[in-house]
């Protein structure tokens, strides 16, 4: 029974292993041959401060109606600040955050495509204003 148990182990352990490594090859195939383009059409920068102001700027290539917020996080993440733009373009929306103290700040961009919305995310940023 024992040598049964090890030699079936044995035989899942490779057939895993050999399904692992065809996964990668084909999903890194994949990942290389999607341009950069096709994914995102529009894009989410890191928000910036400055003079007691926190920016965050969308941009993009395609030609949907766009909307740009920063967002502060408190208890969830909340919206301080709006533009918009029509596409292409770019916008930058802005949070005057004088004297509120430290908080985290994001980009969020939304657009509609003819699939349903689509949002990007920028990284997030920790501002002193």
């Amino acid at each position: 029974m024992s040598r049964r148990f090890v030699k079936l182990a044995a035989t899942t352990g490779a057939a895993m292993a050999l399904m692992t490594a065809m996964a990668g090859a084909a999903t890194a195939e994949t990942s290389t041959s999607i341009p950069a383009e096709i994914l995102a059409c529009h894009n989410a920068d890191a928000p910036t401060s400055g003079g007691g102001w926190v920016h965050g700027k969308g941009w993009g290539d395609c030609p949907q109606s766009v909307d740009v917020y920063i967002q502060r996080f408190g208890w969830t993440w909340e919206v301080y600040g709006r533009a918009h733009y029509n596409g292409p373009g770019s916008a930058v929306a802005s949070f005057n955050c004088s004297g509120s103290g430290h908080y985290t700040y994001r980009t969020l961009v939304q657009w509609r495509d003819g699939t349903g919305p689509k949002s990007a995310i920028s990284a997030e940023r920790r501002f002193q204003c």
